[in-house]
């Protein structure tokens, strides 16, 4: 893709170019830093999803931009994006509709679309047996009911006999020409955490997450990574160019420090503190906040000070004048004296 785009410089241009599309259109903009680091997983997404049948596992622990980069990436493709939202009284019924949609976006409306499940969407494990079936077969068994089943075969009737797939114009034929056209417009895009022992189970579990899925791990973010976050975070901090420079690298050196302290802690305790890209980005929100506040109390104790200093004055001013109407009144005081 560098190739293409004449280089990295015109490659990172273009990756902003588009993302500013997206920020354009879509009613939740992103704000995202686009170092390299970023933009070779945008490139190796958008490969993935244009490849025949193209799933992504995406390993990474939580906020180093999985979601993100998938949804850029999505945009460059050309395709659709279908999340799940859950809640507390999300059921397995409201899943299996979901379920539905997305299936009939691909199938029956023909659009190639990408279907982003996070592991923390997972309320129940069977989430997973249909995401393996879809990854397999295409297919959830038993999803669609009859009547279901017969709407979607009169909905891909006309796009089979365009590409004289119909055959005998059977049910069994038109659902499995349906089928075949989930397979081919359909991408899922898995977003989950390595940490702990529920992702091993998982694989264990479900083998078509590995065997359906290209892998892309998400590494911890490099030094270029982190200066180019912190700079962009700190660019609208009215502050002057050395300090802003200074407090990048201080906030680099806090968090490579506490990265390196983790596994000291980990080789001596045997427990484990994960240090995330999340982490970092509260730390350099945290400094924000706290820079705001330190500037508000400076301000006000400033302009307390100027207040005091503005009375001082006039009463000095004050002093003056009573001083020089007194100077003025003695001669008369002298004479009311002798009088």
């Amino acid at each position: 893709t560098g190739e293409w785009c004449g280089g990295i410089p015109a490659l990172q241009k273009a990756t902003e170019g588009y993302l500013e599309d997206y920020n354009a259109v879509s009613p939740k903009p992103m704000k995202l830093v686009l170092f390299l680091f970023a933009i070779e997983h945008v490139c190796r997404i958008a490969r993935v999803l244009q490849m025949p049948r193209g799933n992504a596992l995406l390993a990474g622990v939580g906020g180093s931009g999985r979601q993100s980069v998938t949804r850029l990436a999505a945009h460059i493709a050309e395709m659709e994006i279908f999340s799940i939202e859950v809640s507390k009284s999300y059921s397995m019924t409201d899943w299996r509709e979901d379920l539905k949609t997305v299936l009939r976006l691909a199938g029956a409306s023909g659009k190639p679309t990408v279907f982003l499940f996070a592991d923390t969407q997972i309320k129940d494990e069977s989430y997973l047996e249909d995401i393996n079936g879809l990854l397999n077969a295409g297919e959830v068994p038993n999803l669609f009911p009859s009547d279901e089943k017969a709407q979607i075969c009169d909905q891909v009737r006309d796009a089979a006999r365009n590409e004289g797939a119909e055959g005998d114009g059977s049910p069994t034929t038109m659902f499995a020409y349906f089928v075949g056209r989930c397979r081919a417009l359909l991408h899922i895009c898995l977003a989950m955490s390595p940490i702990g022992d529920a992702f091993r189970r998982r694989l264990r579990m479900f083998p078509s997450l590995v065997n359906c899925c290209t892998i892309d791990w998400f590494r911890p973010w490099p030094a270029d990574a982190l200066d180019a976050v912190a700079s962009t975070f700190l660019e609208e901090v009215e502050m002057e160019k050395h300090n802003r420079q200074s407090t990048v690298e201080m906030c680099k050196i806090f968090h490579e420090s506490i990265r390196v302290m983790s596994d000291k802690f980990r080789t001596a305790e045997r427990r484990e503190i994960y240090v995330t890209p999340t982490s970092y980005l509260e730390l350099i929100q945290t400094f924000q906040t706290l820079l705001a506040r330190k500037r508000k109390e400076i301000d006000l104790v400033r302009r307390r000070y100027d207040n005091g200093l503005q009375q001082l004055e006039a009463a000095g001013t004050a002093v003056v004048s009573m001083q020089e109407e007194l100077t003025a009144l003695q001669p008369e005081l002298i004479k009311a004296k002798q009088e």
